[in-house]
């Protein structure tokens, strides 16, 4: 699938919304990416947990995606979510893994990585994108990456600011989205989807 094509699906998508999402949001990014795509037509459905790609060589080096968004009744993107950058090049691979496998994968069109980066935390969850997108490069899929960066909040004395201190990923709000993606065509795009930078 070409840069272009890629870039106007990751922008139907509202990622203002994540700005509500507190703590981790692993769990609370797949449910809004399926959400998302399902509202968009009645012929997308989500495959949640997908199969891995590794057929008939038992659990040894299995991997499986977060999600696959489908349309009509094929596989239509891969998708993972992340949040530590030490894992980027195994998500990579595992993407790679799905499309490689055109027999019981036959549809999908690219793979979507949604990292979600801690601007100010611990150095295991330090931004390194630059080594992600040049690995993708080589592998030479068409690929996206939407890059969630967070920062530690300012809290008052409310309730919820009490149960967000409580959170063990610390209270983070997003401070940007942005995009970049390899097409088929081997073009790179990129972007900004949403800013609130200081």
């Amino acid at each position: 699938m070409i840069s272009a094509f890629i870039e106007s699906f990751i922008r139907m998508f509202n990622w203002g919304i994540i700005t509500k999402m507190y703590g981790n949001s692993h769990s609370s990014i797949i449910g809004f990416l399926s959400s998302e795509w399902i509202k968009k037509s009645p012929d997308h459905s989500v495959l949640d947990g997908a199969p891995s790609p590794l057929v008939g060589k038992g659990r040894k080096g299995q991997k499986n995606a977060d999600i696959l968004l489908c349309k009509g009744d094929k596989p239509f993107i891969v998708v993972e979510v992340e949040t530590l950058v030490t894992k980027y090049f195994e998500k990579i691979d595992s993407i790679a893994a799905y499309m490689e496998n055109t027999k019981d994968y036959n549809g999908i069109s690219f793979g979507l990585i949604v990292m979600l980066n801690y601007t100010n935390g611990a150095d295991k969850y330090k931004h390194n994108w630059q080594n992600a997108k040049e690995y993708a490069m080589v592998k030479d899929i068409p690929i996206a990456f939407v890059s969630i960066e967070k920062r530690k909040a300012e809290l008052g004395n409310t309730v919820l600011d009490q149960l967000k201190r409580r959170n063990e990923y610390y209270p983070w709000e997003t401070s940007s989205i942005d995009y970049w993606i390899w097409g088929s065509d081997r073009k790179v795009v990129s972007g900004i989807l949403w800013t609130n930078k200081r």
